[in-house]
């Protein structure tokens, strides 16, 4: 049917009428054509053409155990190495690069989620123009603590959606690639896993500095700003780990976006925003543990208001903090867990998406 180089392949079937969709497989097209017409209309439309390649004779290398126990044959400039397994840092290099190509390729989608970051963190900047730069100490600046909190509270939210959604649609939605891959012994899916884990802390680092670029100056947020990105990275890190774990426990990327409530929903029941976690029955006071944002307002809320409620005279600050269990001496705590779910998190991920490849094969 095709009998020439794959990098014609696109030109090849173009100028037959089948032009090779945008980001699809080759190899993968030429049989989804040869499956969907009959012989005598490929015939017709121009395949089926003579070998012209020049190919030096087909030999069958005898030091090659691999090849001879397989019975395939190979060229005479083909090395054995080739054929050799790659190591790990290998693996994780090759596809690494595939992703910085896959992403450079995916404009629109990037492009697309860096917009709404843009536009929904000036859409907050805006709501909350400067409600930081206030004075609690005194009494007509009472009033704005609560707005205060609640700006740095609506940042917090939308570093941990903004970065977890694309990834919770992603895993689904590529799986087909991975296990054809993966089915063919491309590469173990650790090294597709830590490959996916290095894309995606650099996209989420991006796309946390160009919110807090915005959100911070423009809400005046008094905490150290590299203090609160190392916050809001932690924070959305932990985040992607759990959706994650759940795009590796879905097949279908429509039954993902059944799960986005699982994923959102108890973060904000069990961060105290609502209701007093001390207040939650005690049989399901155990979910705080496993929800970051708690842990990441804690820690944000020592880091925007510590100071403000270690002095005597201020109260409002130290009550905010005692109302949302804050304490300065569990700060440690804080991150400890906060690096514990994402960990746990991306392994229960790393295992699921094994026990899948694994099932379907």
């Amino acid at each position: 049917m095709y009998n020439g180089p794959t990098e014609d392949v696109g030109s090849f079937f173009k100028e037959r009428s089948y032009p090779l969709p945008q980001n699809f497989n080759p190899a993968d097209w030429i049989m989804q054509v040869a499956q969907q017409q009959t012989q005598e209309q490929l015939t017709k439309d121009g395949f089926f053409t003579p070998d012209e390649r020049k190919l030096q004779p087909a030999i069958i290398p005898e030091k090659s155990e691999l090849l001879d126990s397989l019975g395939v044959t190979a060229h005479e400039d083909i090395s054995n190495d080739e054929w050799e397994k790659r190591g790990f840092l290998t693996e994780v290099s090759l596809l690494f690069k595939r992703e910085i190509v896959h992403n450079s390729r995916n404009k629109k989608g990037v492009g697309a989620r860096f917009a709404l970051t843009i536009f929904l963190s000036t859409l907050v900047g805006c709501i909350f123009y400067q409600v930081g730069n206030n004075n609690y100490g005194l009494e007509e600046g009472y009033d704005n603590l609560q707005s205060h909190f609640g700006a740095m509270i609506m940042i917090l939210i939308q570093s941990m959606f903004g970065t977890a959604m694309p990834t919770l649609l992603s895993f689904p939605a590529e799986r087909p690639v991975f296990l054809r891959e993966y089915s063919t012994n491309h590469y173990s899916v650790l090294p597709y896993f830590m490959s996916r884990l290095c894309m995606e802390a650099f996209i989420t680092l991006m796309q946390i500095l160009v919110l807090l670029l915005i959100t911070f100056f423009m809400v005046g947020l008094q905490s150290n700003f590299f203090h609160f990105l190392a916050i809001e990275y932690g924070l959305a890190m932990s985040s992607t780990a759990v959706a994650v774990m759940l795009g590796c426990a879905v097949e279908d990327p429509k039954m993902a976006t059944e799960f986005l409530p699982l994923l959102f929903v108890p973060q904000l029941l069990f961060a105290g925003f609502f209701v007093r976690t001390d207040l939650i029955p005690v049989w399901l006071r155990w979910a705080q543990y496993l929800c970051a944002l708690t842990y990441g307002a804690r820690l944000a809320l020592l880091s925007e208001f510590g100071d403000c409620a270690a002095a005597s005279e201020i109260n409002p600050c130290r009550k905010l903090l005692t109302a949302n269990q804050v304490d300065e001496d569990e700060k440690p705590i804080y991150w400890a867990i906060l690096w514990l779910l994402f960990v746990t998190f991306r392994l229960c991920g790393l295992a699921l998406l094994r026990k899948k490849a694994t099932k379907f094969y």
